[in-house]
């Protein structure tokens, strides 16, 4: 997560339940895990959320980029921060999501 010129956090992801993301994932969709973008955003202070830009990238295991577009949970979690801009990477380029 950037804010400025200035790196805010950084994360990847993690197993294991989350309680702040299961108030954003849909029961359908089963447990809530730590997601890159929710770790990035979890215990930051909303001054330094708020107005942010969070960049994500997949690489698969040959160094390939991937789709990292976030899911709706994540999605949902970063509106909720304020985070404005979600930079992912997509099968060989990137695209930008205003929140």
């Amino acid at each position: 997560m950037v804010k400025g010129s200035t790196v805010v956090n950084a994360s990847c992801n993690k197993g294991g339940f989350n309680s702040f993301g299961a108030r954003f994932r849909k029961k359908e969709y089963g447990s809530a895990t730590l997601h890159a973008e929710l770790g990035a955003i979890l215990n930051v202070e909303r001054s330094n959320t708020e107005g942010a830009t969070i960049y994500v990238v997949r690489v698969n295991k040959r160094g390939q980029q991937r789709l990292s577009k976030p899911c709706h949970m994540c999605e949902s979690a970063m509106k909720y921060c304020g985070i404005k801009r979600v930079v992912y990477s997509t099968n060989g380029g990137y695209e930008v999501m205003k929140l």
